[in-house]
């Protein structure tokens, strides 16, 4: 038998010690995980107990709610979700919501409801298939663009498109020789067969025949009766039809200095009848209509009464709409320089959701999306005038001078004009998505080329969508885009959230360092 040597003394004397510093590590781990794990299901503890008693928590009490709830804006008293407020609830003062009226700034008088039968009709679904047709036919000018009505005329959802720059043009009081009426002029011209004239003006198709001649007569005498500027045109017919040979033309008033549009505008103050030669080049911001003219002049966005002008169903009492002169109304929450409403805001105000005022917009089923888009065209085309006037603001000058026009090879003068400069912050223009993409590009070469390519569309059937239609009494989400483009920018954003606090895709946690195997360690001998 072999006597063992001092080298195994040393390797076994070894071995023990690794053993004994083994359990030892092992035993101050399980502790940890034991007072991770209580701490773990004290918090779960202290959560669900929170979560099942909402009591007032957070700096200033205030109460746990939830952000998809449904309330009222304590300023203009609109239909909104806890998750549009910008300013939350404390103590002293309530929710203070943007979307609709800029925390207060933006006031205008409630919308009166609408006369019958306008107002019956617009609970029925199948009057608001047929209301684009419906205003078309009494509308009092004619509304250009290119429509596209390749999707509008597909099966599905109702979608509205414009393609091109929209303007609106009205034509003088009785059409040039050898043409038929049009629009205004059918409130002047043989109005004995004014339905019919209607009709045969707007006929695109079947479309316009599938209108009843008594919703047609019916809509035709509610105008006749509160609609001042219908009131204005039945004027002029009577003056015509009376044998009066003097020529004569009508003026529909800016009001520019009016101010505030509180009041509902009077027959008087709305429009006149001008006898002599005055045309439309002495008339200032004022719009002249003729006695008969083949001119079709245009309509400026910024007239008070653009729209009621195009939507007569919308607006049936012709009210004045956006004018530049608005003023603010003053409050404790305004900070900024600004003292008028933009275009943005006035229109934003009128979509929302009020169910103590009248609701003749949202209810209008498919002539709302056309108004949707009829009003941001307008919006882009007031920031695009503001980038125009103001040019030297933004530093264009560095850009229209001769030598950046020699530069770029632009040597023939007579096709060199006063160039308008877009700012790179203006969504759509080669600038804008040039930015875009190079900050792409810089993400990707630090990040490294992404591995997902995550879509999210929105989607009629939320339950946020279903909730708020059933506010005022139920209608189709179809009906409503502007409530589904809330509810997706919400979600969206809810989403990018929960990617930046890596709920989806969370850091790898750190793995637990094991000492099973001894190879790993380096001992010292003494």
């Amino acid at each position: 038998m072999r006597n063992k040597g001092p080298q195994q003394t040393i390797q076994h004397s070894q071995s023990t010690t690794l053993s004994e510093q083994s359990h030892t590590i092992n035993d101050v781990d399980s502790d940890r995980v034991n007072k991770r794990t209580a701490r773990a299901l004290r918090m779960e503890k202290l959560i669900k107990k929170r979560v099942a008693t909402p009591k007032k928590c957070g700096r200033y009490r205030h109460p746990v709610v939830n952000k998809w709830d449904l309330v009222t804006c304590p300023d203009c008293k609109a239909i909104v979700w806890n998750a549009e407020a910008v300013v939350q609830e404390t103590q002293n003062s309530p929710r203070r919501f943007s979307i609709c009226c800029q925390q207060g700034r933006v006031n205008l008088p409630p919308r009166r409801q609408p006369a019958s039968p306008l107002k019956e009709l617009l609970e029925k679904s199948s009057f608001k298939i047929l209301i684009r047709v419906a205003n078309g036919m009494l509308a009092f000018m004619s509304m250009g663009g290119q429509i596209d009505n390749s999707v509008s005329n597909t099966p599905g959802p109702f979608s509205f498109r414009l393609h091109g720059q929209t303007h609106h043009r009205i034509g003088s009081l009785l059409p040039p020789e050898g043409k038929p009426p049009q629009f205004s002029q059918l409130y002047i011209v043989d109005t004995e067969h004014e339905i019919a004239n209607r009709k045969k003006s707007f006929n695109n198709g079947t479309s316009a025949l599938a209108v009843d001649d008594d919703l047609v007569d019916s809509l035709i005498k509610m105008l006749d009766e509160y609609n001042p500027l219908a009131k204005t045109f039945r004027h002029a017919r009577d003056r015509i039809l009376s044998g009066d040979t003097v020529e004569f033309s009508i003026t529909l008033v800016n009001q520019k200095h009016r101010g505030r549009q509180y009041d509902l505008p009077a027959v008087g103050e709305i429009g006149g009848l001008l006898v002599g030669d005055f045309t439309a080049d002495s008339a200032g911001k004022d719009l002249v209509l003729e006695y008969k003219s083949s001119k079709l002049p245009r309509i400026s966005d910024l007239h008070p009464l653009y729209m009621s002008l195009q939507y007569p169903l919308l607006f049936p009492y012709g009210e004045y709409g956006y004018d530049e002169r608005i003023p603010y109304q003053t409050t404790e929450h305004s900070k900024i320089k600004r003292e008028c409403m933009t275009m943005r805001e006035y229109y934003a105000h009128q979509i929302q959701t009020r169910p103590l005022e009248g609701m003749t917009i949202i209810k209008s089923g498919r002539l709302l999306h056309q108004y949707i888009v009829d009003t941001y065209t307008a919006t882009e085309q007031e920031r695009l005038r503001f980038i125009r006037l103001n040019q030297k603001q933004l530093r264009a000058e560095l850009y229209t001078n001769i030598c950046d026009a020699l530069e770029s090879g632009d040597t023939d003068a007579s096709k060199l004009g006063t160039k308008v400069i877009l700012p790179s912050s203006f969504t759509g223009i080669p600038r804008y998505m040039s930015e875009k993409y190079q900050d792409a590009m810089a993400i990707c070469r630090w990040y490294g080329n992404p591995n997902l390519f995550i879509t999210f569309t929105a989607n009629p059937n939320w339950v946020e969508v279903k909730e708020h239609l059933e506010v005022y009494g139920g209608d189709s989400a179809n009906n409503r885009p502007d409530l589904e483009c809330r509810v997706f920018k919400l979600k969206l954003e809810e989403l990018m959230s929960d990617f930046k606090k890596g709920v989806f895709f969370p850091k790898p946690a750190a793995g637990k360092l094991k000492f099973d195997n001894l190879k790993y360690l380096n001992l010292k001998k003494n």
